[in-house]
């Protein structure tokens, strides 16, 4: 009746063919598990791990600067 190729729907949600599902219950363990053995990796070949405050910021607020015809931009 129609010459359509179904076999390509599969992945028709994927912008890959390999793309991981990382957003289900088994995918965010999936990712939670990798970077645990990351962490550790990471620790194991002497690497540390330093906790900041939780208002730590990077450098002062800066002002916003004024642009064209006098509207910040």
């Amino acid at each position: 009746m129609s010459d359509f190729d179904e076999s390509a729907l599969d992945n028709a949600g994927n912008w890959s063919a390999d793309a991981e599902d990382t957003h289900s219950p088994a995918g965010r363990a999936r990712v939670r598990a990798q970077l645990q053995a990351d962490i550790e990796a990471f620790l194991q070949s002497g690497g540390q791990i330093q906790e900041l405050d939780t208002h730590f910021q990077s450098g002062a607020s800066r002002k916003v600067e004024v642009g064209f015809n006098n509207r910040s931009m």
